[in-house]
């Protein structure tokens, strides 16, 4: 079947992805200047890029809620754009300040001095890192001593980002407690 500007609606709503693809070539323009707009400063082009996909996605799963009736495609997938857009940025904002919060932490830990760390220190932090329970501890290993992306971590583990965040989070406070109690200045 022929997909165009008189059916692509009603396939969409059938779940026809070949309309999806008509709706991607037809709006995809419109849709990258709104997210492109919301987005501007600070937000680079995989930012972009991914907003723009879960714009799609969330069209491919919300076309029940669209009402010819209230209005025209061009105007909802507009204001689906718009919103999905704050939304990412929203998103991506309190990500960016709890990594950048964490990042300059742990390059402050990172001087020549800390580097050379004791053996007996080194093996006080295994020592702790093993008393963890087994998933933060995986989550802690992958992101600090194997520098995975906290996006990879979540996907391996099948949970949202901010779970990761909370878990690392928890994880530096538990090895922080443990050291100090062992007397260790951190």
């Amino acid at each position: 079947m022929e997909i165009n500007d008189t059916n692509f609606v009603a396939q969409l709503q059938k779940k026809n992805r070949r309309a999806l693809e008509f709706v991607m070539e037809t709006y995809g323009n419109l849709v990258y200047s709104i997210v492109r707009k919301v987005l501007q400063a600070g937000f680079g082009d995989s930012d972009v890029e991914e907003c723009l996909n879960d714009v799609f996605l969330s069209v491919w799963n919300n076309m029940a809620s669209f009402d010819e009736s209230k209005g025209n495609f061009k105007s909802w997938i507009a204001a689906v754009s718009k919103y999905k857009a704050i939304d990412y940025r929203r998103k991506l904002s309190k990500r960016d300040s709890v990594e950048w919060a964490t990042d300059r932490e742990l390059s402050a830990e990172l001087t020549p001095e800390n580097i050379l760390v004791s053996k007996e220190t080194r093996k006080e932090l295994l020592a702790a890192i093993r008393d963890m329970n087994d998933q933060d501890r995986e989550i802690f290993i992958r992101r600090y001593f194997l520098a995975e992306d906290i996006e990879n971590i979540a996907r391996t583990f099948s949970v949202d980002r901010n779970v990761v965040d909370q878990r690392l989070s928890r994880g530096r406070k538990f090895l922080k407690e443990k050291l100090v109690a062992k007397g260790e200045r951190l």
